[in-house]
């Protein structure tokens, strides 16, 4: 891309665009050099109000989000390495992998599983994929008309709850 940052800014709306799948589009055609994609999400920034930018030095670029930055693509269960207790990886779109924490999920709109990633710092939606193994841990409560999921001992209500 020889168009710098800053020309970027110029436009209206942001170059930049993840759609709700997870791919990256630069003035609408889609990035598929997975190795400029892995950049952009290393240098993915996210400020107060909500809003993404690519920050790289000096130059920032902001970057419309259509749901989430991340998407859990597929989850595996492993041993812990601090404990040795099993434990659910998500694999994500940036290709990491990294450890589910379960406090974290909640169901959106449409019934679609999400969680914070990162830290917490960012919010990743689950594939049908994913969906799909994620469901294997979920459990219904008839009598309470809830959904929760059990593992590692501890119980995990999985109601509607609105983004963080």
């Amino acid at each position: 891309m020889s168009v710098s940052m800053k020309e970027s800014l110029r436009h209206e709306s942001p170059p930049i665009r993840i759609d709700r799948n997870g791919v990256w589009y630069f003035r609408g055609m889609e990035m598929t050099r997975f190795e400029i994609v892995q950049y952009f999400y290393d240098h993915l920034q996210r400020d107060a109000n909500g809003k993404y930018r690519i920050e790289i030095a000096d130059d920032q670029c902001p970057v419309q989000v259509d749901d989430a930055p991340y998407v859990v693509q597929g989850i595996s269960e492993l041993p812990s390495e601090a404990n040795g207790r099993r434990c659910i990886v998500v694999c994500l779109s940036d290709g990491t992998r990294e450890v589910l924490n379960p406090e974290t999920l909640r169901i959106g709109e449409g019934n679609v599983p999400y969680c914070r990633v990162k830290q917490g710092e960012h919010e990743a939606r689950f594939t049908r994929q994913a969906y799909y193994q994620l469901a294997e841990y979920i459990q219904h409560d008839p009598k309470n008309d809830r959904f929760f999921m059990n593992h590692g001992g501890h119980s995990y209500d999985l109601t509607e709850k609105q983004p963080i």
